[in-house]
């Protein structure tokens, strides 16, 4: 990258180190050699596709109308990654530079001279995540791969959706109880419950945890 570039990355981490000239909105003090790593990776970045796509050897001479549609062409795959697939988490990349131009807003303040935010119309909002989900052929692939203790955890958590760990933590023996037919009903109580108390019916997992109570030897309490 440009000397330009080189240098005002400096200043930008220097000052991040040390806690100063931290914008009014984000938390102060000084920030941790990751997230210091992380500034120089994306200012690096930065430097670099401006000066591709662009033409720019400065970083803070791009205008707003090319920071807008940088990221807007990077979450719409117009500017691709270098595998060709599109970027993920863009908001992530948009916030780097926009907390890079407020530290750039602050500094200049400091000599009274008023640099415009041309971060403000940046769309930093996250996609929804891809659903991942196992098959219960999936799930039983894991399990049989699994020690007992964890063939038992898994499918129980697979098969009642109870919320781990809290829920989970504070299931006892007395919340189970067999239906007309033999199977296992875990009643999550009230008290225990992120939201409210629910009966459910455990379908896979009914016979190995009547077996792993019975193994274990536990008893009600």
């Amino acid at each position: 990258i440009t000397k330009e570039n080189s240098d005002i990355t400096l200043q930008y981490v220097y000052d991040m180190e040390k806690g100063i000239n931290i914008s009014s909105s984000s938390v102060k003090g000084s920030r941790s050699f990751i997230r210091l790593n992380t500034i120089r990776d994306k200012m690096v970045f930065f430097a670099k596709k401006f000066k591709e796509l662009y033409g720019i050897d400065y970083i803070i001479n791009i205008p707003e109308e090319q920071v807008i549609s940088f990221f807007s062409d990077m979450k719409n795959g117009i500017i691709p990654r270098k595998d060709g697939k599109t970027y993920l988490s863009t908001a992530d990349y948009a916030k780097n530079f926009r907390a890079f131009w407020h530290w750039w807003q602050k500094v200049n303040k400091k000599l009274n001279k008023e640099i415009p935010d041309i971060t403000a119309d940046l769309d930093t909002s996250y996609d929804k995540p891809k659903w991942v989900y196992l098959t219960e052929e999936q799930i039983r692939k894991l399990c049989d791969n699994a020690k007992y203790e964890y063939k038992v955890l898994m499918t129980f958590l697979f098969d009642s959706g109870i919320r781990a760990p809290t829920e989970l933590m504070n299931v006892r023996i007395s919340d189970l109880h067999k239906d007309e037919n033999g199977k296992l009903v875990l009643q999550i109580r009230d008290e225990i419950s992120k939201t409210f108390g629910r009966k459910l019916r455990l379908m896979v997992s009914s016979q190995l945890i009547k077996e792993y109570i019975k193994n274990k030897g536990l008893k009600q309490g």
